[in-house]
């Protein structure tokens, strides 16, 4: 049995390095930021460099957090994220319905042209885009910014929400309208409750997409007072006094924070919301 365990341990351990070279590379650039964070500036360039600081400092956080732009910046990146993915939820959820349940002519093209749109480059319409918004002024907008995010996320839920909702048995709801429900309650009372994990794990996938987008605020809403977290990184590097490499990485950490603490309440409905509409029945 020994012998047979050790077999078993022994085939498994390319694998085991495997992930623990990808783990390396993966948060070890997190890590070496989450440490140049609590250094002076004189240590965060010093050479050759140190993997702890000597002496830990809050004074980067503290200078972020009393950054009198601070709060409007994170405003500003939760009300677009969570007011975009809002939106493509209020619109996929019942598109990917009528796609899983309804046959009607040309569905397929049409949902192919909804995947389409997912594949067209946001950078290739950023100037056709901005011509129409500032001929119409609507150019600073916060509403126009959530819904050109919104856009970018629906194609991808609608289909999302469709594959969940087909891994749902359709007897399910005949057994419901014979009983004499309606379709909306259908919908309402059964099929989201069951669909839920799914909904979860778009919603974080959206949350994740617009919380990093930087091009569609930076070029549709240039006004200092309606940038973002992303934003405002970025502008740091264009500073003509210079990076602060100690402040920016603490700024990195605060704005990479609100994503990572969102995924960890939803790690398991995430998991099982990607995993729930690749089985039907």
């Amino acid at each position: 049995m020994s012998s047979a365990l050790s077999n078993r341990t022994s085939g498994q351990m390319p694998a085991i390095m495997g992930s623990l070279v990808i783990g390396i590379i993966v948060l070890g650039p997190v890590l070496w930021a989450f440490a140049t964070s609590f250094k002076t500036e004189v240590e965060a360039v010093v050479v050759p460099p140190t993997l702890w600081p000597n002496s830990p400092t809050l004074e980067n956080y503290a200078k972020v957090f009393h950054d009198p732009a601070f709060l409007t910046d994170l405003w500003n990146s939760v009300a677009y994220s969570v007011g975009a993915v809002i939106i493509a939820l209020l619109v996929g959820i019942p598109g990917g319905y009528a796609a899983a349940r309804f046959s009607f002519r040309g569905k397929r093209t049409l949902m192919l042209v909804i995947l389409g749109t997912s594949m067209v480059p946001g950078v290739a319409l950023l100037v056709p885009t901005y011509y129409l918004l500032e001929t119409v002024g609507l150019l600073n907008s916060g509403i126009v910014v959530t819904i050109i995010l919104c856009a970018r996320i629906i194609p991808q839920t609608v289909w999302f929400i469709a594959n969940f909702v087909e891994a749902v048995p359709i007897e399910i709801e005949d057994s419901a309208m014979i009983d004499g429900a309606s379709r909306f309650q259908i919908i309402w009372a059964l099929i989201l409750p069951l669909i839920r994990p799914g909904i979860a794990a778009v919603a974080t996938i959206g949350i994740v997409t617009t919380w990093n987008d930087y091009i569609t605020v930076a070029v549709f809403a240039p006004e200092v007072a309606k940038r973002t977290l992303q934003v405002a990184l970025v502008n740091q590097v264009f500073d003509a006094v210079g990076i602060s490499w100690s402040y920016m990485m603490a700024f990195v950490m605060v704005a990479s924070s609100p994503v990572i603490l969102m995924f960890g309440f939803v790690q398991k409905w995430f998991i099982s919301g990607l995993t729930a509409g690749a089985v039907k029945g």
